[in-house]
């Protein structure tokens, strides 16, 4: 049996076409997944802002009532004074003769995180501070909006009893 050597042709690649053609077809699959991936990454960070602060609220809760302290969850500025427009977070107890918004110099700090950079948190009021008592909790509101996809918001609701837990925010609450 012989064969012919212009007949058993072997293909040891891919054409020009045929390479062009693969990357015509990646490019299109990929200027289409490009959104759906940038929202998909902005709420796994709203996420993650959002269960990091509902553990450290679950912490605070139980850290007063084994301590006998108030301790306050809020986010700061500068690691000592609690309020809205910065990423940075804090947990820290509150001493006897201490302000609940303010930690003072004595206070140990007992834990501090970051925001993930896209994510903006506001909310009705700026720190939330567990009593050693049940049922001592004012209600309040964290709402933590991620810059470029409004749509991926979710809200932390302090109950009165000081349970948190979390919601998504009405429609136009984080376009603002």
């Amino acid at each position: 049996m012989r064969h012919d050597c212009r007949t058993a042709r072997i293909s040891r690649g891919l054409t020009l076409i045929e390479l062009l053609a693969t990357l015509a077809i990646s490019a299109l699959l990929a200027s289409l997944g490009w959104p759906l991936l940038s929202r998909q990454r902005a709420a796994a960070e709203v996420s993650a802002a959002t269960s990091h602060t509902l553990a450290a609220l679950q912490s605070a809760r139980q850290l007063a009532l084994a301590t006998g302290h108030p301790v306050t969850v809020c986010p700061s500025p500068d690691g000592r004074r609690c309020g809205f427009g910065v990423g940075h977070w804090m947990l820290f107890e509150n001493l006897p003769g201490g302000r609940d918004a303010i930690r003072e110099a004595d206070e140990p700090m007992l834990q501090r995180w970051h925001l993930p950079a896209g994510v903006i948190a506001s909310g009705s009021r700026g720190y939330a501070t567990y009593q050693p008592v049940a049922r001592s909790a004012a209600t309040l509101t964290f709402r933590f909006c991620h810059r470029g996809v409004p749509q991926a918001g979710r809200s932390v609701i302090v109950s009165q009893t000081g349970r948190p837990r979390v919601t998504r925010p009405n429609p136009g609450d984080c376009a603002r």
